[in-house]
């Protein structure tokens, strides 16, 4: 789409007219909220609650009214009020209803503010200005001679386009709620399949346009659900008990005099084989505010076979403090006795401890990454190459 080109959701001066809504008293709000939604999926609109009045300011309102008047009279048709008896002057409140008066608006009719920095030329921002809306409130109905809920006024008239395709591409239309597909998909975020297999599996289950970003939303929460809520600190002593319960497995943590934690390192026994299998050439890559605590992440990898990139040790660092780094190098050089074949270690550019790993490796040829891009102070920028 160009810079020149609308979205179809802009309002363009025309004016679209959707069915009326035929049906005026409802049973309850669940009997209400249910002929909204088939009007919604027939009329291709979206509606969501703006503003409400609950059974508990209608109460607190009614206690400042001492006089049968205009104003009781008026609110005799809000349906705030339940009659007693045959005369009609003396009311009560229904409290078995939540809500007493409730109105539903079109999803961008009200504004909101805007996070845009003008940095593109934009014509949609959330808020079409649409006046579309419904209106309902619990009302006696003298027909059936009970409370219902009716619909006092609607207005389905919209500035913007109202289409399927609108209506089917809404976010909360893409949404998936049916509970053994999401127990399946979760099934299988677990056994690591790709994003892209959820997203066709979930369009050709259910029927719904499911954007990619819908499946990382889903799989974020399915995440943060199997966590049930434990912190970082919780979930790595986890997988410290899970790695000490293994045979061959080292792990170590070494504590300050306030006895907190600066350096965590983690090895399996799978890495102390591969780094046995590769150990001629090292890398050191590091991860930046990756956790809530703010730990940085110092990873040593080898190259296989395949020339595919392989973990042999994971180090969780207070900060990057020549001590945290040392005893991550001195933890892994006392689980590998082979760290003396070492030739070559690659780092990051932003480690920034290339005499630290000089002096632990004596002898080790250490440069940057190929092709790393190294800015002096004087403001030029130099080319490091790995030989």
């Amino acid at each position: 789409m160009s810079d020149s080109e609308q979205e179809l959701q802009v309002p363009s001066g025309s004016t679209w007219a959707c069915l009326q809504l035929d049906v005026e008293w409802h049973d309850d709000w669940d009997a209400f909220s249910a002929y909204m939604d088939d009007c919604q999926a027939a009329t291709h609109q979206i509606f969501r609650q703006r503003t409400s009045t609950s059974h508990l300011s209608a109460k607190e309102e009614s206690g400042d009214c001492r006089r049968l008047g205009g104003i009781m009279r008026q609110r005799r048709n809000c349906g705030r009020w339940r009659r007693r008896g045959d005369v009609g002057v003396t009311w009560t409140f229904n409290e078995e209803c939540k809500n007493v008066w409730i109105k539903l608006v079109w999803t961008h009719g009200w504004n909101r503010k805007s996070r845009e920095k003008e940095k593109r030329k934009s014509y949609f921002e959330k808020s079409t200005g649409c006046k579309a809306n419904v209106k309902a409130a619990v009302a006696w109905n003298d027909t059936n001679n009970a409370f219902m809920v009716h619909i006092t006024g609607f207005d389905v008239r919209h500035n913007h386009s109202v289409s399927k395709a609108v209506y089917a591409n809404h976010v909360s239309n893409r949404r998936v709620k049916n509970p053994s597909i999401l127990a399946f998909v979760d099934e299988l975020q677990a056994a690591r399949s790709k994003p892209k297999l959820f997203m066709q599996y979930l369009r050709k289950k259910t029927g719904k346009k499911v954007a990619l970003r819908d499946v990382h939303n889903m799989v974020a929460r399915m995440k943060e659900k199997r966590r049930g809520g434990a912190t970082a600190e919780e979930r790595l002593e986890m997988v410290l008990r899970g790695i000490f319960e293994c045979r061959g497995n080292r792990a170590t943590v070494y504590v300050d005099d306030d006895k907190t934690a600066q350096t965590i390192t983690l090895q399996t026994r799978q890495m102390r084989r591969l780094f046995k299998a590769f150990a001629e050439v090292l890398l050191v890559d590091a991860t930046y505010n990756t956790n809530d605590s703010r730990y940085k992440l110092f990873s040593f990898m080898v190259n296989d076979v395949y020339e595919h990139g392989q973990y042999v040790q994971h180090s969780l660092m207070e900060n990057e403090s020549a001590e945290c780094l040392s005893d991550a190098i001195s933890s892994f050089k006392f689980n590998n006795p082979s760290w003396d074949q070492v030739k070559v270690i690659v780092f990051d550019k932003g480690m920034g401890k290339m005499a630290l790993l000089e002096s632990k490796f004596p002898g080790v040829k250490v440069s940057l990454s190929p092709e790393e891009v190294h800015s002096n102070r004087d403001g030029r920028e130099r080319v490091w190459w790995a030989d």
